[in-house]
């Protein structure tokens, strides 16, 4: 294991101040007001929006970065879901005596990532279907929408259900953060099992909350959950909860029980980024004109030949990864083990295959369009906070052509894969009864992730050659 952050003074003052989080959280909340603004009543053009411009690439950017060396820190950062949590607290950030709403606790059938995303699914489709990333009026509410959403669940039930069980991001930022090299976990799980009975870190105490996300750090072992708000680091008193740095992508093969449900979101976030482009760049335009005399005229045609296309997508993407889990179960030759239980262990493996495509996509609009910052900024500058002037010229700056550019997203790709294969190789031996068998079973999950990132190096090339 790494270092503890927490051995350097500074960073230990810094995690147990009690406005940590607040304090995190309080300069998005105003960056997320200015959007909404700027969204709601500024300017309809795309190109000279600051919402739309600091959402969709800057923001989106950052959280993309984010989860490789941070893990879930921008639900940490997140002010939608901080709204309904200081609405439930009655607090910023003091421990308050007094409460809002039922604390009711969420329904045990959907306490899994089913419903967050299949709302993902749903977000994305829109994305495609709608322009919503296009559309100032469309993003100015579907952060409403959030906002909104947030505090009326949170009103309801207890903690951070919203976060944790509902939002459309959270099986994405979950499953993909995974790949972190952070981890926040206890020191001496022993500690916690026999030397604690109060748990402070998730019941809370009289000064602290319990954890936000309903983890235990005593017994979590995959960054899936946790938020890092540092609540459980406050709350413990063994001083038992480190902070650390460790290898990326190490929760893919050192999770302990690796849940179907994650496993599922995992092969579905995975589609999204490499067959899903696949089928719509190969079949979008040819399936909306024939369905344009079907149906009438608008959107209709374009939101239901991306929602087949999505769902024709999506099935194959689970599809193949269950198909060669089999396949890695027939070539190791273990009867003991099940194609499920192979499902529930290898779809993890390709997290980094379609993390990697994510980033190469996002590299495509850093390097080609990074004037577009510029002139939003300008336009909000002029005209603050309400983003109604147009500025008087358009700043076009390619900082690399596109077969540069082609070159850096393919390296990315080749560094996704080469995670994913290291992640299905210690699979392969935690599920195996020897190293020869372990092999014959990586090989299979192997050339899946080989396939998906070829289908990723032609959807990218297509864009540029």
């Amino acid at each position: 294991m790494g270092r503890d952050l927490q051995d350097f003074a500074l960073i230990r003052r810094v995690l147990r101040l009690r406005a940590f989080q607040f304090l995190v959280t309080l300069p998005t909340a105003a960056l997320v007001a200015v959007v909404l603004i700027s969204t709601w009543v500024g300017i309809e053009h795309p190109g000279f929006n600051f919402g739309i411009v600091f959402t969709w690439v800057v923001w989106w950017g950052a959280l993309l970065l984010s989860l490789v060396f941070l893990g879930r820190a921008w639900c940490l950062a997140c002010p939608v879901g901080a709204v309904g949590e200081w609405i439930q607290r009655l607090s910023l950030w003091w421990r308050s005596s007094y409460t809002a709403g039922y604390h009711f606790r969420w329904p045990r059938l959907l306490r899994n990532m089913w419903l967050p995303t299949a709302l993902f699914v749903v977000f994305i489709w829109l994305d495609n279907g709608l322009g919503i990333a296009n559309s100032p009026r469309l993003t100015a509410a579907l952060i409403a929408i959030l906002l909104l959403g947030a505090a009326w669940v949170d009103l309801f039930f207890e903690r951070r259900t919203f976060c944790r069980y509902v939002c459309p991001l959270t099986s994405f930022i979950g499953v993909n953060a995974l790949v972190s090299v952070l981890e926040l976990r206890a020191r001496d799980r022993e500690v916690c099992r026999t030397a604690c009975p109060t748990k402070d870190c998730f019941r809370g105490n009289s000064r602290n909350y319990g954890c936000p996300m309903v983890e235990f750090p005593g017994a979590m072992d995959t960054n899936l959950n946790c938020i890092l708000c540092t609540e459980c680091v406050k709350g413990c008193p063994h001083d038992n909860v480190a902070l650390r740095l460790r290898a990326p992508g190490r929760d893919l093969w050192a999770m302990t029980r690796p849940r179907l449900d994650g496993a599922a979101s995992a092969a579905v976030i995975v589609g999204l980024a490499t067959i899903v482009p696949l089928l719509t760049m190969t079949f979008l335009p040819d399936l909306r004109g024939a369905l344009a005399g079907l149906l009438p005229g608008g959107d209709a045609s374009r939101l239901v030949a991306v929602a087949i296309l999505f769902a024709a997508g999506i099935a194959t993407s689970v599809a193949l990864v269950y198909a060669f889990s089999h396949l890695s179960r027939l070539a190791a030759g273990d009867p003991t083990v099940s194609t499920r239980a192979l499902f529930a262990r290898y779809a993890y493996a390709l997290i980094p295959v379609g993390l990697a495509k994510y980033l190469a996509d996002l590299l495509d609009h850093l390097l080609r369009t990074w004037g577009a910052l510029a002139d939003v900024t300008r336009a909000l500058a002029i005209d603050f906070p309400f983003n109604r002037a147009i500025p008087g010229r358009v700043t076009v700056v390619h900082l690399l052509g596109p077969s540069q550019t082609y070159l850096l997203q393919a390296g990315l790709l080749l560094a996704g894969l080469l995670v994913a294969l290291y992640a299905a190789h210690r699979i392969s031996l935690r599920v195996s009864p020897s190293r020869e068998a372990a092999f014959a079973s990586f090989l299979p999950m192997a050339g899946l992730g080989f396939v998906l990132t070829l289908v990723s190096l032609w959807t990218l090339g297509i864009g540029f050659f």
